[in-house]
């Protein structure tokens, strides 16, 4: 057992939630760099996930419940890409324990969450995708197969190695879609996108300076 470990188990039961370095320093009235070794202290006892937030300023996610190692779906999400600009935050993720979350559930649940910042994680999600069977399954059931498969038309166009998507998936997402457009994110629709939006009536939230991390 690392030596202090209650004390820093107390610590992360105190703290549990999401934080920079600042926020930790100052919720913990002390310097940045011993937040900095606070924050070290906590992920080696297991009680911290990282990532990166906006502006790629690393973010802790403090929880007592990362030691069961649970994974959440945002984990999964951003496990598709390891640029912080395309990663995703999430402030009360749901772990899942004792199963391994497959990308097809992580690609459902990011499209889910009509969210612009999860739709951009989601297109890295396609080069992951091979169970396309368990993807239609999934997207069936959630009512979103003309969503996923607008969304993977774009992926192929702004993300090399993008695997082809069957088409008995594509030949039945035609019988799926809509006669009226629907919107992923309210109100919101594509400049650059239009003519994915009207072969699957789908209005897309997302336009090329949305996806500039994708090229870097």
């Amino acid at each position: 057992m690392i030596k202090g470990s209650n004390k820093y188990l107390k610590m992360a039961e105190a703290l549990q939630g999401v934080w920079t370095l600042d926020t930790l320093a100052d919720r913990l009235k002390i310097t940045k760099a011993k937040a900095v070794y606070v924050a070290h202290r906590l992920r080696k006892l297991g009680f911290v996930k990282t990532w990166y937030g906006a502006g790629k300023k690393r973010v802790y996610n403090v929880s007592i419940r990362n030691k069961a190692k649970g994974k959440s779906y945002t984990d999964k999400v951003n496990e598709a890409s390891d640029n912080p600009g395309i990663q995703v935050m999430e402030s009360s993720p749901h772990y899942v324990y004792n199963r391994e979350i497959s990308y097809e559930e992580a690609l459902v649940y990011a499209v889910k969450q009509r969210s612009i910042r999860y739709l951009i994680a989601s297109l890295a999600l396609f080069r992951k995708i091979e169970n396309w069977g368990l993807l239609y399954r999934l997207s069936k059931e959630e009512k979103i197969i003309p969503q996923i498969v607008a969304l993977y038309e774009i992926a192929r166009r702004v993300i090399p190695k993008v695997r082809r998507m069957p088409k008995r998936f594509l030949h039945l997402a035609e019988s799926k879609k809509g006669k009226r457009f629907s919107y992923i994110v309210q109100g919101i629709s594509s400049e650059n996108f239009s003519d994915i939006e009207k072969k699957w009536k789908v209005y897309l939230p997302l336009n090329m300076s949305d996806l500039e991390e994708y090229s870097r």
